[in-house]
């Protein structure tokens, strides 16, 4: 048997740790495919079987998602000081946090709670969201690992895998019984799963500098406005994604969860199989880097989705906006349907900084969408919320670029 040369040995344990690294993205991520795409519809759907009426049930619905990106904010300096402790102990406990949440919101939504108030559960379920959006960073190694140019192919299978996670759960809605709870609990449990994996990883020790008034102090001083203004408009753009626009498209496929389902994964796929031919191409002809393409290509995808009144043109107006997106330090992980700062693969004190500009920019899209509703018909404030969001990612495309180029 032929000996490693001192490099192969060196490497080794690199590439186990990619491979725990891979699992534990691969079960959180399939949990999170499964539980985002479905857990802010399930709310918005509660509050319409008790209102009666869509305006009240968005209103509701809003209002629990800001409450917690409000707990986002809060928690976020907190669990970033705590990173001294280990990376590896706040990704443990965030993977807990967010397996309670689901498991709190299907008890709630199946009345288990003797006879009190579903809203109750709902707004439980809404912090410990929120704790976990705060609680869960990830290392800059595991973001490496998905970049090693030595990797299998597996990754991509696992992408695969993912975007069906959608699909499946729509199916599910519409075949078993009890559907809320099996999805829940089932994404609940793969979330806990990966934790096992996790613990074969090295952990990471992180410093932070500030305390917890100083963090609030740091995220509105003068010079860190370019980093908070370009936070506001990603975290806006995010709560549009991820909470108004599936809203709207439950609506437009008539509250159909398995066409739902479907129309996500067929979605993924896409992007799938678009985004790498898309990026050869701006490459090819020397635009990846364009500011303006940029720009174009974030607000026309926006704007596209105003003219979408059919599953097909869902799936064409998401295909487009996913593959055109440019890279930015507020990462859209379109297949676990979540943002997060920093592509999820760097702590420092501006990492946090940007977090908590996200959590006041998904807050600030609720306010707006709320007095739309108030003020304004729906479709008015869908649209609105569509145009303004546009806006918001080009302000945040050139606000990035300005903090790139003059540095902190």
């Amino acid at each position: 048997m032929a000996e490693y040369s001192e490099a192969e040995s060196a490497i080794a344990p690199r590439r186990a740790r990619f491979g725990y690294l891979h699992a534990h993205r691969f079960l959180l991520r399939s949990g999170l495919s499964i539980a985002n795409a479905f857990a802010w519809i399930f709310v918005f759907q509660y509050y319409f079987t008790q209102t009666g009426e869509i305006a009240p049930a968005l209103l509701g619905t809003i209002l629990m998602y800001a409450l917690s990106q409000a707990a986002t904010l809060i928690f976020t300096p907190f669990a970033a000081a705590h990173l001294r402790r280990g990376v590896k102990h706040s990704i443990v406990y965030g993977i807990i946090v967010a397996g309670a949440a689901y498991v709190y919101l299907g008890a709630a939504l199946a009345d288990t709670f003797n006879g009190n108030p579903a809203g109750w559960g709902i707004a439980v379920f809404a912090l410990l969201q929120g704790a976990y959006r705060a609680l869960y960073w990830v290392p800059y190694e595991l973001r490496a690992s998905t970049e090693n140019h030595d990797r299998s192919r597996l990754p991509v299978m696992y992408e695969v895998l993912i975007a069906l996670m959608p699909a499946f759960a729509g199916v599910t809605m519409a075949t078993v019984e009890f559907p809320h709870l099996r999805l829940l609990f089932g994404s609940a449990a793969l979330l806990l799963v990966s934790i096992v994996p996790l613990m074969a990883v090295r952990d990471v020790m992180e410093k932070f500098a500030w305390h917890y008034a100083e963090t609030f102090r740091q995220l509105f001083r003068r010079r860190n406005g370019r980093i908070l203004k370009a936070s506001l408009g990603g975290g806006l753009q995010g709560a549009v994604l991820f909470l108004v626009w599936p809203v709207s498209v439950f609506l437009i496929v008539g509250s159909d969860y398995e066409t739902l389902g479907i129309i996500l994964s067929a979605t993924l796929l896409a992007i799938l199989l678009l985004r790498y031919a898309y990026r050869k191409l701006a490459r090819k002809m020397q635009f990846e880097q364009s500011v303006f393409v940029q720009v174009v290509f974030s607000f026309s995808g926006w704007v596209m989705r105003l003219f979408v009144g059919s599953p097909i043109g869902v799936v064409l107006a998401d295909s487009y906006s996913a593959i055109g997106a440019p890279k930015s330090t507020h990462s859209i992980d379109a297949f676990a349907f979540e943002q997060s700062a920093d592509n999820g693969s760097f702590i420092d004190e501006y990492t946090a900084l940007k977090e908590m500009g996200l959590a006041i920019g998904r807050i600030g899209a609720c306010v707006i969408l709320g007095l739309l509703i108030l003020w304004t018909t729906l479709p008015i404030a869908f649209a609105g919320m569509l145009l303004l969001a546009g806006v918001a990612s080009a302000v945040s495309i050139i606000m990035e670029r300005q903090v790139v180029q003059t540095g902190f």
